[in-house]
């Protein structure tokens, strides 16, 4: 009979996910096509392609289901170069992982004669809740080190500015050739900003502004209004340079720090097998006083 009871009740949940895939089909909405026009949120304008295979799965979960989706969450894709769909294929995988085996350890009891009981039931909603978090939290942890190579990045592309600018490059120029070098995902996003405001006839800086906004890379603001104002005639090539040097400076200081802080928070575990030494030595000293006394 329990057998019977979690065939049925795969059965129910298939044709659940049936019932919803077949009503829920994405919608076209106004609001992304004004904010397309407008440049209103243009990373997740830009997500909103439908791709074919599992990432258009992750896609339709998204949109046509209506999972969540943060700023955070997004900020950290777009720094990691992922997309939406693969950020909600990997979360259906660790959800269906969750579910499935509890129940396939059920099955197998059920093979060898035996009777599971209610526990694998309670144990899959366990592990499909917690296999629904396991990607929020694989993409938090990877978030720090891609930050750091996003910093790093731009630094490069300040660095490549200032040549593009000796070489006697303009400012808008120089932007875009520094961009055009690597294919990460910051410098493809700055490449696609300035090649839409080149499309549309107006100024990067404002571009490059939201693109810091969208990324939290300040040090890219601080860019754009010194690049500005060097375009409209201020003759600011050195203190571009130097702005350029300040802004690495403080990077190297914040390296230095968190160096500092993880080698700090090592010394306590070094200091642990030297007390336990310690410990061990003074120990029968203390056990002879004790049994003398």
């Amino acid at each position: 009979m329990t057998g019977i009871a979690i065939a049925c009740g795969m059965v129910a949940g298939l044709g659940l996910i049936l019932i919803i895939r077949g009503t829920s089909r994405p919608q076209l909405r106004l609001a992304d096509a004004m904010a397309a026009l407008d440049r209103r949120q243009p990373a997740q304008v830009e997500t909103d392609t439908r791709p074919a295979g599992l990432e258009g799965l992750g896609h339709r979960l998204h949109r046509g289901i209506g999972l969540p989706l943060t700023q955070t969450q997004q900020r950290l894709l777009n720094l990691q170069g992922r997309t939406v769909g693969d950020f909600f294929v990997e979360k259906l995988v660790w959800t269906l992982a969750g579910l499935l085996l509890p129940t396939l350890w059920a099955l197998t009891q059920l093979l060898f004669g035996r009777q599971p009981g209610l526990a694998p039931f309670g144990l899959a909603l366990l592990g499909g809740l917690a296999g629904y978090f396991i990607a929020d939290l694989r993409l938090r942890n990877g978030a720090e080190q891609h930050r750091r190579a996003a910093i790093d990045g731009i630094h490069t592309f300040f660095d490549l500015v200032v040549l593009e600018r000796l070489a006697n490059a303009s400012a808008a120029q120089a932007t875009a050739n520094a961009a055009s070098i690597s294919d990460a995902p910051l410098f493809r996003r700055i490449s696609s900003g300035l090649e839409r405001a080149r499309m549309e006839q107006s100024q990067p800086w404002d571009e490059l502004r939201r693109i810091a906004d969208e990324w939290n890379v300040a040090e890219l603001s601080d860019f754009a209004d010194v690049m500005q104002l060097e375009e409209q005639g201020a003759g600011l090539a050195e203190v571009l340079q130097a702005r350029v040097r300040e802004l690495r400076d403080a990077h190297l200081n914040r390296q230095r720090e968190a160096a500092q802080e993880a080698s700090e928070s090592m010394s306590l575990w070094m200091t642990l097998p030297a007390l336990l030494l310690g410990v061990a030595l003074l120990t029968p000293a203390l056990l002879t006083l004790l049994g003398t006394g």
